[in-house]
């Protein structure tokens, strides 16, 4: 027979182990990134997967976003799109927002595709601006790094 008390008790999941138990497999996770990168929001990546809110929406903030894209594109298409964009008359900083790359790189890519310094200066960001405080950063970086081999750009 049922006990009322415990047929109500046995009835009612302990969500917190489930949780647990189920962030705890890899291959969910990993989807939950894919999710993620793709651009559903976390509440619907915890419905969709049966994760904890909580868990999904701490996911969302503390994995990499510089490594979240879909699909890597190669130096050499990013060297085009780059010039092409330069060539439209498009300012330094919207390229670097729209092909999430640092400064640094993007004028890296010009200057070895033959634009010269001064093209580039009218289209600089601001000096206060923080993409151009991380380019400083990195030119300081370089200057202070013996290089042993030719500086190689990576993303």
């Amino acid at each position: 027979m049922c006990d009322t008390a415990n047929g109500l008790k046995a009835d009612t999941p302990d969500l917190e182990r489930f949780f647990k138990k189920r962030r705890r497999e890899d291959s969910i996770v990993k989807t939950a990134k894919i999710l993620l990168v793709q651009g559903v929001t976390p509440g619907k990546v915890a419905l969709l997967l049966r994760l904890d809110p909580e868990f999904v929406a701490d996911l969302a903030k503390t994995w990499n976003p510089k490594f979240r894209k879909v699909k890597y594109t190669s130096q050499w298409t990013t060297k085009l799109t780059v010039r092409q964009y330069f060539d439209s008359g498009a300012m330094l900083k919207k390229i670097c927002v729209d092909l999430q790359l640092p400064l640094f790189s993007v004028i890296t890519l010009l200057q070895r595709d033959g634009v010269s310094d001064q093209e580039m200066a009218s289209r600089m960001p601001e000096s206060d601006d923080q993409l151009f405080i991380e380019y400083r950063k990195t030119i300081a970086r370089k200057q202070a790094a013996p290089q042993r081999r030719s500086p190689r750009l990576h993303y």
